[in-house]
């Protein structure tokens, strides 16, 4: 009888507990899906939002960049359906309401960069396979902090991927050290997140096609004041904590190779001057260099003309085993710096092997780019 009391006292007091908070009312955002593949392969977004005026929806899924008006129902969610089917890959999307850019919460596929959060899906398929999540041995990625003599002794982050095994194979070898920058924007996770490069490397190396690496990711924005897009590694703040701090820092803490023959580097649009600047004019560091869809502007183009044709002569420059451009088609907004770029590299007898694909200025070129030369390294 005793037990029994207990049970309802306890019953009692739980009711009148719960009781105190104020019951929410069901809405249809409780089982709304904010991003579905429908019929025919086109995609459908969602979100609600009852009380707002105007909703639009854009990303790199569409074929056009702009923004794309959603419309409401009677009951506050708005909805768009692509007239045209969304092809198999990785894609951003972003919604606005009444001006302001909203984070999908029904959706935890995220890409991180400086500005904030931008959500992700993926449409399956076979030309998706190399940068999809599959039953492979898995790399590790580590997120770490250092100090920045070159910067002021800030601290930084930066993003490491460790290859499958990495364990047993450090303690056998000391491993090469591939160095990838990300764009104007972005952070030390967008190659992660966005980029999905630790899922692109396992599936490289589940395949057999990549010689075993760390990936070191760091942050190409820097809190001092800096031309990022200019000529040469000095008047980049980002370029002077590189050779300063970051590469001794990996190389004290890791089990990596201090050789030049064991470092590349490989960056996307502002991280792609970046790696230019670095590998051009600190080219003993490097022997692979990869810039993707960048290209110096006019102004530096003169400069490096009139006050830097020393560094261009280099000879070590043409001593890099790979040094191939990347660019993302003709729709690449730094397609034409980039053409520009490499006439000035040939005026100087610079080497080099260019690759124009599709994609444009976005994650849907770099991504493959990084598929494409990451089984070239250190073999």
């Amino acid at each position: 009888m005793k037990n029994i009391l207990f049970v309802l006292l306890t019953f009692a007091l739980f009711n009148a507990a719960f009781a105190q908070f104020p019951q929410r009312t069901p809405t249809p955002n409780d089982t709304l899906k904010s991003m579905q593949i429908v019929a025919g392969g086109k995609v459908k977004f969602s979100i609600y939002a009852p009380k707002a005026s105007e909703v639009t929806v854009m990303g790199d899924y569409a074929p056009q960049f702009g923004a794309d008006k959603l419309t409401k129902d009677a009951v506050g969610v708005w909805t768009f359906t692509t007239d045209y089917v969304v092809k198999p890959n990785v894609y951003t999307y972003d919604f606005m309401v009444d001006g302001l850019k909203v984070f999908d919460p029904k959706n935890a596929q995220y890409k991180e960069s400086n500005s904030g959060f931008s959500n992700l899906f993926e449409v399956k398929g076979a030309e998706n396979d190399f940068q999809s999540l599959k039953d492979v041995p898995h790399g590790k990625l580590e997120k770490v902090l250092y100090t920045s003599s070159a910067l002021g002794g800030i601290t930084r982050r930066l993003h490491v991927y460790l290859p499958p095994h990495y364990d047993e194979i450090s303690k056998k070898e000391k491993l090469p050290v591939l160095y990838l920058l990300h764009g104007g924007g972005d952070n030390d996770a967008s190659w992660t997140t966005a980029g999905r490069a630790n899922l692109i490397l396992d599936n490289l190396y589940a395949e057999g096609k990549l010689k075993p690496m760390i990936v070191v990711m760091p942050a190409g924005h820097t809190p001092v004041q800096g031309f990022f897009m200019g000529a040469g590694d000095k008047q980049d703040p980002f370029c002077r904590d590189f050779v300063q701090d970051i590469v001794p820092f990996i190389e004290k803490n890791y089990p990596v190779s201090a050789k030049r023959e064991h470092r590349a580097v490989a960056g996307l649009s502002m991280g792609g001057i970046q790696t230019i600047n670095l590998a051009l004019w600190n080219p003993t560091l490097f022997s692979h260099v990869f810039p993707m869809s960048t290209g110096y502007f006019p102004d530096a183009i003169k400069e490096i003309t009139e006050k830097h044709a020393t560094v261009m002569t280099n000879p070590e420059i043409n001593q890099f085993k790979n040094f191939t451009i990347y660019m993302g088609g003709e729709q690449d907004i730094a397609y034409k710096n980039n053409l520009n770029m490499m006439k000035m590299f040939d005026g100087f007898g610079i080497k080099y092997t260019y690759q124009n694909g599709t994609g444009a200025h976005t994650f849907l070129a770099w991504r493959r780019n990084l598929s494409e030369f990451a089984p070239l390294l250190f073999k």
